[in-house]
């Protein structure tokens, strides 16, 4: 026991010398020094218990507590330290006095703090608006106004409290929606700090503006709050009317202002609201740079944004003889610095960017209406912000052409109208010497594909629309090039289908698109239509030149060399993906050829064990699935032993090149055949019983088995754009019909014996018996 004393009072002797802390000081949590008994009592708003704790009795906050002395800075409560004895411990003897020895004080401090900074007067201000909660508000600022090294510098020092976020008692009541606390904070208890009513007002007002660590005031808080939102707003406009104005617009590294954080919300009401109060004398500012305008866009952006501008046309007009710019005009070209300085018109031209945008304009117009009745509404208050660029050059009609707004582009074309205004914002040149059209080409990412390209190249009047075909870049690009490069199938489509666009322009580098697209194409394995492919063929049978260079030395330059470990790893790979599908097909063929539709014959009977439709009137039908079923199985095994080749890594890679492609041709005669066979087993059950059934299903199952055929698809569009740009020419015409005949004949040659075999044996067998 002494042994325990002893240390102890170690200890404490050691209490109040400084240790050395073992990291750096910011990186330790917050202490909360605030007694957790005072803290319950104030967010209940318990009176009683408050000044039960704090020693206080009826007029103690106003004369000082009777137990505590003159010089006393903390309230002082008994306790009795000492722990129970155990219930089998034996009372120790009495010494001769029966009085307990006296209990040991333990001091409450009422100046502590929470987690987050907020002291007893933050946390009664922002917990209730009941006259108990004003009542404690109040008691605890006369508790710091009498008590000892208190008066009205501590009231004030109280008020004007900082939590760690820089919130006063104030910003914490105004973002609870108690407006009650506010007046009792900015009128009963400011009398406290003087009695001078100048000088109070002073000081509201001072009080009332303060900012917190994000520079916004009570009355931010007041927007954001839960509930009594008008109320608040109320309160603290009628003691401050230009509070709406923090922070003014001009001034540099703005924040957000009550009218920005009410737009940015959705707010509309409240921002209406506030416009009201302040008589128009409100700040439009915001974070970044940015202005109400700018949330307007995005937010609410149906109702809001001509709200806004509505206010702006009628009150901030110059009046005449004034040189200043208007304060319309400084918003709608105000640039923002998080997102490359754009202006709520780069903003307005980005909208349909977002995913589901056309959609939810189209099915909810006054909720999410379309880009270009936001783009309208910002073009007739300002019209030179359509020839304002961003910082990376981008001008508002570059921004709609990278998301494919044609809606937008024709609005800022002033095509809408037929007037053509601004045509001359199509020839306007980004940061990199290239025209919304070369933008639009390089996009491929958009569900829209290439509206803008096809609107230039087809519904754009010649006159405009040829000063921008074959306009070239910095680079000497010209939209084709940016099409090829990007591998924008339906861009590069639309552009050799106008036979303006010159197809021999070379860039800086000497590559005209057919070069171009060369140097484009992924190096070793792939598949033969992908994007990049068709596009080179489309250049390639629509006449397209080479640049003229020799081409060796082209080759050497351009040409990507191949990673023979890369390309062994992809053959392999997908060799064991397409193994996987044959040996299905091939499963499922040999266990169809010993469960035949209609069954077998019993045993006694004649040919027993014999298929039952075998050689009877539905012998046609019953043929015709004995052949899908044994291709199948043929074709699944042929397509595996194949790919065993192809996934050998000893082999060369263009031997297993040509024995992956033989099994890709083997795989879809395989499954053709699997589903006719499919499709003729459920024919011969049900034609007997349900004829119209069964030649339904058997077209929906054939239907199915045109699924895949891309590569057919493919070769038609490369024809049709070659018949667009040089005519139907003959040589072009028995090419392309050869090629696609042939396509055919490879993927549905199957069909043919399956269908025409039994119509053969059929035949003969009707002749035999004639």
């Amino acid at each position: 026991m002494a042994a325990a004393n002893e240390s102890e009072q170690q200890a404490a002797s050691g209490a109040g010398e400084p240790t050395t802390p073992t990291g750096p000081a910011t990186s330790c949590p917050p202490v909360a020094t605030l007694d957790p008994q005072l803290l319950m009592a104030a967010r209940r708003g318990d009176i009683k218990q408050l000044k039960d704790l704090l020693l206080l009795k009826d007029g103690d906050e106003q004369q000082g507590s009777s137990s505590v002395t003159a010089g006393a800075q903390d309230a002082i409560v008994e306790v009795d330290p000492r722990p129970p004895p155990p219930h089998d411990a034996v009372a120790p003897p009495s010494s001769g006095s029966s009085s307990p020895p006296p209990p040991v004080p333990v001091v409450l401090d009422e100046d502590g703090v929470t987690m987050d900074g907020d002291s007893l007067l933050h946390v009664v201000a922002g917990c209730g608006d009941t006259q108990q909660y004003l009542d404690c508000a109040k008691m605890m600022v006369r508790n710091k106004k009498h008590k000892a090294g208190g008066g009205a510098d501590a009231v004030r020092l109280a008020l004007e409290a900082r939590n760690l976020k820089g919130d006063t008692p104030l910003h914490c009541a105004a973002g609870a929606g108690n407006a009650n606390m506010i007046g009792c904070l900015l009128t009963d208890l400011i009398a406290n700090t003087s009695g001078d009513e100048a000088v109070a007002a002073v000081k509201k007002a001072f009080l009332i503006r303060m900012q917190n660590e994000v520079g916004e005031t009570a009355l931010h808080q007041a927007v954001r709050a839960a509930n009594n939102k008008v109320a608040c707003i109320d309160q603290l406009m009628a003691m401050d009317p230009e509070l709406a104005c923090i922070p003014h617009h001009d001034e540099e590294d703005a924040g957000a202002s009550p009218l920005y954080l009410a737009i940015s919300l959705g707010e509309l009401e409240i921002a209406r609201h506030l416009y009201v109060k302040s008589k128009g004398k409100l700040s439009y500012s915001g974070p970044d740079g940015r202005n109400a305008l700018h949330a307007a866009v995005h937010v609410h952006r149906g109702q809001a944004l001509p709200m806004i501008l509505e206010w702006l046309v009628k009150d901030m007009k110059p009046k005449e003889g004034s040189s200043s710019v208007c304060l319309v005009s400084q918003l709608t070209s105000q640039r923002d610095r998080k997102q490359k300085g754009s202006t709520p018109l780069h903003l307005a031209a980005s909208l349909n960017g977002w995913p589901g945008a056309g959609f939810l304009s189209r099915r909810f117009p006054k909720v999410w209406p379309t880009a270009e009745s936001v783009a309208t509404l910002l073009l007739d208050a300002n019209e030179s912000t359509a020839y304002q660029a961003d910082d990376q050059g981008w001008y508002p009609i570059h921004v709609a052409a990278a998301f494919d707004s044609l809606g937008v582009v024709k609005v800022l074309l002033d095509d809408m109208e037929r007037s053509r205004r601004r045509q001359d914002c199509a020839t306007l040149r980004d940061g990199k010497g290239r025209t919304f059209l070369h933008v639009a080409a390089e996009m491929k990412n958009h569900s829209g594909a290439a509206a803008v390209v096809q609107y230039v190249c087809g519904e754009m009047p010649q006159q405009l629309s040829s000063m921008i075909l074959n306009a070239q870049d910095s680079n000497g690009d010209t939209a084709l090039h940016g099409a090829v490069r990007a591998g924008n199938l339906a861009g590069s489509t639309c552009l050799l289908r106008n036979r303006l666009v010159r197809l021999d322009v070379a860039n800086k580098d000497g590559m005209t698109p057919l070069d171009l697209s060369w140097t484009t194409l992924p190096s070793g394995f792939g598949y033969a239509f992908n994007p990049r492919n068709v596009v080179r063929l489309s250049l390639l049978y629509s006449g397209a030149p080479h640049g003229g260079g020799r081409p060796d030395l082209y080759y050497e330059k351009h040409s990507s060399k191949r990673d023979v470990v890369e390309e062994s790893k992809k053959y392999t790979e997908a060799t064991q993906v397409t193994s996987i599908v044959t040996a299905l097909i091939a499963t499922v063929a040999f266990a169809s050829a010993f469960t035949l539709p209609g069954g077998y014959r019993a045993d006694g009977a004649a040919a027993a064990g014999t298929a039952v439709l075998a050689g009877s009137g539905k012998s046609y039908a019953f043929d015709a699935f004995i052949l899908a079923d044994t291709l199948a199985f043929i074709f699944s095994m042929a397509a595996t032993c194949s790919l065993v080749y192809a996934g050998l890594p000893v082999m060369d890679t263009s031997i297993r090149n040509w024995y992956f492609n033989v099994s890709a041709v083997l795989l879809q005669s395989a499954a053709r055949s699997l589903v006719a066979a499919f499709a003729l087993a459920l024919y011969v059950v049900l034609a007997p019983v349900d004829h119209k059934t069964a030649v339904a299903v058997c077209a929906i199952v054939f239907a199915t088995s045109l699924y895949g055929n891309t590569g057919a698809v493919q070769v038609a569009l490369v024809a049709n754009t070659a018949r667009t740009r040089i005519g139907m020419r003959r040589v072009v015409v028995c090419f392309f019909t050869a090629v696609i005949s042939l396509g055919a004949l490879v993927n549905f040659g199957s069909y043919i014996i399956i269908f025409g075999l039994p119509a053969i044996l059929k035949c003969w067998r009707d002749n035999t018996t004639l």
